[in-house]
């Protein structure tokens, strides 16, 4: 956000769905709307919307992300945080971003990150996923040239690409679960530390495969 958004792009931000708010302790939307005039926030799940809702005194409410009840050209940033790659269909994705599109002011800027399909990983959590052992679907994972497509297709030039959150995906919920199970101090500083360290990867031919998501910053076509 800080690299990709500076605070004067942040007068009227959506975000486009409330996990993080509802189930966890890395709330966004406090720290964007810190630095907002205003930030509305939707889910698909009226549960979530409600939860992330009281949690964050956030703007929210349950809607399909395919079908926004928005306005056009309501938004001068939307920050969308894995949400658009947890669809059965693949053609939805391109469906969400023109909606988006749609819904953002000429010039807005999008950011948006999906599943990394080159974390080497991934099989390890598509594994997971088919044994039940995710609590949320999991769609179709991307390449950044995939998600640079998409957007261009939706009416988006692109500004920059990465990948984020250095650390193959599975290898690093393990041993963060058993820190927090086992309780032990030592454990957790050390996951830590490793996991801060692989951070240093974005931006490397490395990090191309260690992301856990692809993502993009871009810009609304038009005027």
């Amino acid at each position: 956000m800080e690299r990709w958004a500076p605070e004067e792009r942040r007068k009227r931000v959506l975000k486009t769905d409330l996990f993080e708010e509802a189930f966890g302790p890395d709330a966004l939307v406090p720290e964007l709307a810190a630095a907002a005039e205003r930030v509305y926030a939707f889910d698909i799940s009226p549960g979530a919307a409600r939860a992330g809702s009281s949690r964050c005194q956030a703007l929210a409410v349950a809607s399909d992300v395919r079908r926004l009840p928005f306005a056009g050209g309501s938004f001068d940033l939307i920050l969308s945080p894995s949400t658009l790659d947890h669809f059965p269909d693949p053609a939805d994705l391109g469906v969400s971003l023109r909606e988006l599109g749609r819904v953002l002011r000429p010039s807005g800027r999008l950011i948006v990150t999906l599943d990394n399909r080159h974390n080497i990983t991934a099989p390890l959590l598509r594994l997971a996923g088919w044994l039940g052992l995710v609590p949320f679907y999991l769609g179709r994972f991307y390449s950044i040239g995939e998600l640079r497509r998409e957007l261009d297709a939706a009416g988006f030039d692109v500004l920059d690409t990465t990948t984020i959150v250095q650390s193959p995906r599975m290898m690093a919920v393990l041993p963060v679960m058993l820190s927090k199970k086992l309780r032990w101090a030592f454990l957790e500083r050390q996951v830590r530390r490793v996991l801060t360290w692989m951070q240093k990867f974005e931006g490397t031919r490395i990090g191309y495969f260690t992301g856990s998501f692809a993502a993009a910053v871009a810009v609304k076509r038009g005027r």
